[in-house]
């Protein structure tokens, strides 16, 4: 019982960086389309794209490693 808790705890959190990574990249891309596009802006619209996909990378290894851990 407690090891499906830990689950869903897990899986909520899960969840809840995708929708915290799915709102910071839309709101760069919408940035990029309404206003002008600066070398400022585009730099910032990278960064944000390199450091939600080493997050995603992360995030992926981590449920592999407590996936195979049941």
């Amino acid at each position: 019982m407690a090891k499906e808790a830990e689950r869903i705890k897990y899986e909520t959190e899960v969840l809840r960086l995708i929708t915290l990574l799915a709102v910071a990249v839309g709101g760069g891309a919408l940035s990029l389309a309404l206003g002008d596009v600066t070398l400022l802006r585009t730099g910032l619209a990278a960064a944000g794209i390199l450091f939600t996909l080493v997050l995603l990378i992360g995030g992926l290894r981590q449920h592999q490693i407590y996936s195979d851990a049941d």
